[in-house]
């Protein structure tokens, strides 16, 4: 069984309302609907660390898609409906996908 820990949390009265808005709209408990609005929040400020990082050019689209927790595909999609333009070339990005592949074949 998965170990459990207790968070208390005194929160404003809005987010006190959103957390009653998922209660209703999933039909789940309040400790479910907090759960829900941590992961979605999690993802998202995970997208936009991944997404400012390679707007900066700091990370590869590869290692962005690999910090959002998306495929490069998705990610790449992600960027562009961001208004984010590659730098890359679809060659270099071709050689990218070759090398990640071939570590990722299995050895033997």
């Amino acid at each position: 069984m998965t170990e459990r820990k207790f968070l208390g949390a005194r929160i404003e009265p809005e987010v006190y309302d959103i957390v009653n808005k998922i209660v209703e709209e999933e039909h789940v408990n309040k400790t479910k609907a907090i759960k829900i609005l941590i992961f979605a929040g999690w993802k998202e400020l995970r997208l936009e660390k991944a997404l400012d990082n390679y707007r900066k050019g700091v990370i590869s689209i590869d290692k962005a898609a690999e910090i959002a927790g998306l495929t490069a595909n998705e990610m790449m999609q992600e960027a562009a409906s961001h208004g984010i333009k590659s730098e890359e070339t679809l060659e270099e990005f071709r050689d990218g996908l070759r090398l990640l592949m071939e570590e990722t074949k299995p050895r033997g």
